[in-house]
């Protein structure tokens, strides 16, 4: 297990470097082509990134440990804020983000979130750390070189159709219920709906049902 203060700071031994793997837990491949794209951002002003693979880590917080350990290497220029910290730790399955202020409208939490889920996470369950670290890189500087990554994959999330019919469900049923209690209790009472509040309750269900679809589709 590590401390943030043991972990191999290869910036500090040679710039071209980025990636800091002390286990060994990333192929030769895989640091060269990181290495190369976090090389690409820094030239170009874009960000300034560094990457840590390490087994485990004393704590078990990944987060706290990843937001110490990069604060203390200085990762991102001081003037523009524009850091972005990696993190994984093999033994808790964990990967964070830790991106300057200077990033964080560029990429939010929401979207670190997203590339981990749809570029990273689906290779490390097959035990693929190199693979899916580089796709994870890549997605992000994608995006940081003003491009967008392609999240349209599941990545464990629902699809649109299901949202759909879970909504739906919780909407148009309540109004569908109270529909029928209407019509069973005019029959009960000898009468009879009347058609002009059924017709806006139908309305009101397609309606919503529309609404719902145009906005997850």
């Amino acid at each position: 297990s590590y401390r943030p203060d043991e972990i191999p700071n290869v910036q500090r031994m040679d710039r071209r470097r980025y990636v800091s793997n002390p286990d060994g837990i990333l192929s030769a491949g895989a640091v060269a082509r990181i290495d190369s794209l976090c090389a690409s951002l820094r030239e170009r002003g874009l960000a300034q990134v560094a990457v840590v693979v390490v087994d485990d880590i004393e704590g078990g917080d990944a987060f706290s440990f990843a937001v110490e350990l990069f604060r203390s290497w200085g990762v991102g220029s001081a003037e523009s804020d524009n850091g972005l910290g990696i993190l994984l730790v093999k033994e808790l399955r964990e990967i964070r983000f830790v991106t300057g202020g200077g990033l964080e409208g560029i990429l939010p939490d929401a979207l670190c979130k997203r590339i981990q889920l749809n570029y990273m996470l689906p290779a490390f369950r097959e035990g693929d750390y190199s693979a899916g670290m580089v796709a994870g890189v890549e997605a992000a500087a994608a995006v940081l070189e003003g491009g967008e990554a392609d999240l349209s994959g599941d990545g464990g999330e629902l699809p649109a159709w299901m949202i759909f019919v879970i909504v739906v469900g919780f909407i148009v049923g309540p109004l569908g219920l109270v529909l029928a209690v209407q019509t069973i209790l005019a029959i009960a009472s000898g009468g009879a709906v009347i058609p002009a509040q059924r017709l806006a309750i139908l309305n009101l269900i397609l309606y919503l049902v529309v609404e719902i679809w145009a906005r997850i589709a």
